[in-house]
C-alpha cells in the first residue's frame, strides 16, 4: 500500500497525472519536483499506478497496480543510487528502451535523483526524451530544477508537488504518536515538507537545540555574554550550520507571526527590520564558513553583528 495515497490523490499535482491517464494524453516525460523525499517516492509509485491501472485511478487492487505494489512490472525501469549517475548509467537505460514491452504496454523509466546527472549524462539523455521510442515516458524525480539543462526542462512536463498542508502533516504525525509539542514545533519548520517534519518531530537533539537558539535570541543581550552563548554553536562547521538553519527557520516563523498578528516570544525582542537584517547576517555567516574560515572566528564575528543588530533596534 503507498503511504499516504488518500492525501496524494487529493493534490493538484495528481489531478495531472490522473487526467493524462484517462484522456490517453500521457506525456512522453515528465519531471517530477519536489525536496520532500518520501512524498516524492509515494508520488511516483501513486503516478505508475495510474498510469497502468485498467481504470487509470491507482486502486490498488488490480492485476497491474499488485505488480507495481511488489516491484514486478517488467515495463518498469528504476534507475536509483545514492551516487551520482554516470554516462554508463545513461547508457544502459537508453539501450533498454530498444527492447519491446511486455503486453503492448507503456515502458516507463523513473530516474530518482536526477539532479545528480552531469551535463554529460543529461545531454546523453537529451535525445532519447526529445524523440522517445513509441510507447517510452522517462520520469525525472528531482529536488530543484536548477541543476537541469534547459532544453531537458523544456521538454519535460513539470509537476510540482505541493502536497501538503500543515493541519495534514500535523494529523499524519499524531496517528505515528507523536506528542502535540513536538508536533507544532516540527510543522512550523517544515514549511510543507511531510519528511522533514517527521525528522525533526522525533529528533531529541532537534528538540534541544531549538530551546537553545531561543534562549540565545532572548538572552544574549551584550557581547560580555559572547563566552557563554558561543558554546551554543557548536565546535564545528557542521553543528554550526546546522545551528544557522535552526535560527533561520525560528526568524522565519516569528515573521510570519508578526505578519499575521499571531503572539511569538521574540516579537518583544525583534521586529521585521531586525529580523530582516537577522536573516542577511545568516546568509553571510553561511558564506563565510561555507568558504572554509576558521569556524570559531566566524561564530564569534556573528555574535558581535547579532549584538550590534540588536543594539541599534533597542535605539530605533
Amino acid at each position: 500500500m503507498i503511504e499516504h495515497i488518500d492525501i496524494i490523490k487529493k493534490s493538484k499535482a495528481y489531478k495531472i497525472i490522473n487526467q493524462d491517464a484517462v484522456s490517453d494524453r500521457i506525456a512522453h516525460s515528465y519531471m517530477v519536483i519536489s525536496e520532500d523525499k518520501e512524498t516524492s517516492d509515494n508520488f511516483i509509485s501513486c503516478m505508475l499506478q495510474t498510469i497502468y491501472c485498467k481504470s487509470h485511478n491507482a486502486c490498488g487492487i488490480c492485476a497491474e497496480c499488485t505488480r507495481l505494489e511488489h516491484d514486478n512490472n517488467p515495463n518498469v525501469y528504476k534507475l536509483k543510487k545514492d551516487s551520482a549517475i554516470k554516462v554508463d548509467d545513461i547508457k544502459e537505460l537508453i539501450a533498454d528502451t530498444s527492447i519491446t514491452a511486455v503486453e503492448n504496454n507503456y515502458k516507463t523509466y523513473v530516474i530518482y535523483n536526477a539532479e545528480s546527472m552531469n551535463e554529460a549524462s543529461q545531454n546523453k539523455l537529451l535525445k532519447t526524451i526529445e524523440e522517445p521510442p513509441f510507447g517510452v515516458i522517462i520520469i525525472l524525480a528531482v529536488k530543484s530544477e536548477a541543476s537541469m539543462l534547459q532544453t531537458i526542462k523544456s521538454r519535460t512536463k513539470k509537476i510540482y508537488l505541493n502536497v501538503w498542508d500543515n493541519a495534514t502533516i500535523a494529523k499524519e504525525l499524531t496517528k505515528i504518536g507523536i506528542n502535540s509539542e513536538n508536533i507544532e514545533l516540527a510543522v512550523k519548520f517544515s514549511k510543507g515538507n511531510f519528511t522533514d517534519a517527521k525528522s525533526l518531530a522525533t529528533d531529541k537533539n532537534f528538540q534541544s537545540a531549538y530551546k537553545n537558539m531561543i534562549d540565545l535570541l532572548t538572552g544574549y543581550t551584550s557581547t560580555t555574554l559572547i563566552n557563554k552563548y558561543i558554546k551554543y554553536l557548536g565546535n564545528d562547521k557542521e553543528e554550526f550550520s546546522y545551528y544557522l538553519a535552526i535560527i533561520e527557520g525560528i526568524i522565519s516563523g516569528t515573521m510570519e507571526d508578526i505578519i499575521n498578528n499571531i503572539p511569538n516570544p521574540l516579537a518583544s525582542s525583534y521586529n521585521i527590520a531586525t529580523l530582516a537584517n537577522l536573516t542577511d547576517l545568516i546568509i553571510d555567516t553561511t558564506k563565510r564558513l561555507n568558504s572554509n574560515c576558521n569556524t570559531q572566528s566566524v561564530a564569534t564575528n556573528f555574535l558581535l553583528k547579532l549584538a550590534e543588530i540588536k543594539y541599534l533596534t533597542a535605539i530605533n
